[in-house]
């Protein structure tokens, strides 16, 4: 019976330890990847708050699938270009938007 005891207590702990090997391996494979798109989602929230909170301050907000990725560069760009605009958005606040609408488009 004391024999079974043990073996049976070696087999936890050894499957124990396999198990561990294995969840720290998944873990670090997967880390980078959260961290990455964690990051991205930050960004998006970034500059869709921008979006709605800059843009909004001049005028109504357009529909984002109402103009394709091209439209919006142009877009924002023109509107960037007036003295208005460089009052209440940066050169970086416009990148950041543009880069929003066209992922979105």
């Amino acid at each position: 019976m004391k024999i079974h005891s043990n073996v049976y207590t070696i087999l936890i702990v050894f499957l124990f330890l396999i198990q561990q090997i294995i969840s720290g391996c998944s873990t670090t494979v997967t880390k980078g990847l959260q961290k990455e798109d964690l990051r991205k989602i930050e960004t998006d929230l970034v500059s869709q708050n921008l979006f709605k909170n800059k843009c909004s301050l001049c005028h109504e907000l357009p529909d984002i699938d109402g103009f394709s990725s091209e439209e919006w560069t142009a877009i924002i760009d023109y509107t960037h270009d007036t003295k208005a605009a460089r009052k209440f958005i940066t050169l970086e606040e416009a990148e950041k938007i543009k880069t929003y609408l066209k992922s979105m488009s």
